[in-house]
């Protein structure tokens, strides 16, 4: 219930980012990041599949105790979202293999939890990440950048989880 090193996805087909952050209290690491990429001339079963090895590889590297995940936004582009959501699928499905809880977080709960706004734009995120929570080595891709935040996002939420279970008013 209160993890300690969350693994972090920006789930996509085509680009993946991944991060393991740490932490405990008031302070997090970053111990890993890093992009899991497809190619658009393999089949989609195969690039979907990659994506679920490249998770089962960096759960086994890393020993998460937890997977967050950037929920799917829908938006005009339907076809792009059923892939990414299929790749969200066999994010869980490696997850699920590992007996880890998998928690979800919408782009805007990112963005308010690394940044305090709702319409923060990625550099925005990117700085407040090494900032604003002290993260070094905060990787300049977006796809990683985006894990890294989705990770501190599970790890703030499971300090309001301690808090609110210590019986704090």
């Amino acid at each position: 219930m209160f993890e300690t090193r969350v693994i972090g996805v920006d789930p996509g087909v085509a680009r993946v980012g991944l991060a393991v952050v740490e932490g405990g209290g008031r302070s997090a690491t970053l111990v890993w990041s890093g992009v899991v990429h497809t190619s658009p001339d393999r089949e989609d079963a195969e690039r979907v599949h990659s994506v679920c090895a490249a998770m089962r590889g960096a759960i086994a590297t890393h020993r998460p105790t937890a997977v967050a995940l950037e929920r799917l936004a829908w938006n005009r582009n339907r076809v792009s979202a059923i892939a990414v959501a299929r790749a969200t699928g066999a994010i869980m499905v490696a997850a699920a293999e590992a007996g880890l809880p998998v928690a979800e977080y919408g782009p805007n709960e990112v963005k308010i939890a690394v940044t305090g706004m709702g319409n923060a734009d990625k550099s925005q995120v990117r700085r407040a990440l090494a900032n604003v929570h002290g993260l070094r080595d905060v990787p300049d891709g977006a796809d990683a950048a985006d894990a890294v935040a989705v990770a501190l996002t599970h790890l703030a939420a499971g300090r309001m989880r301690r808090f609110v279970a210590a019986g704090a008013p």
